[in-house]
């Protein structure tokens, strides 16, 4: 039984591969643009809050394109390694 955010993984035997597959494909679609549109959002409600627009929502939308950026590297690194089956125990992206 494999560990996943440092529990055991209880599903993975009830699951077919093409289920956890396209789990992983669903959230990196939603885990990227979701970081741009939070930085959009929480920018534009500071920004009317201090009456400061738009410099804390420029500021938090490049700040969301930067993680979000790097949250893609990350995400890429993890299918390559999972690709070539050098994943070893690690089946989460957070290195």
């Amino acid at each position: 039984m494999e560990k996943i955010g440092g529990r055991p993984n209880r599903q993975n035997d009830s699951q077919s591969p093409i289920l956890r597959s396209a789990g992983l494909y669903l959230g990196v679609a939603f885990e990227l643009p979701g970081t741009i549109i939070g930085g959009l959002v929480v920018g534009y409600f500071l920004d009317e809050y201090f009456r400061t627009s738009p410099w804390l929502l420029i500021a938090l939308t490049l700040l969301a394109f930067v993680s979000a950026f790097v949250r893609l590297v990350r995400w890429v690194k993890f299918f390559t390694r999972k690709r070539d089956g050098s994943n070893g125990a690690q089946e989460h992206p957070e290195d």
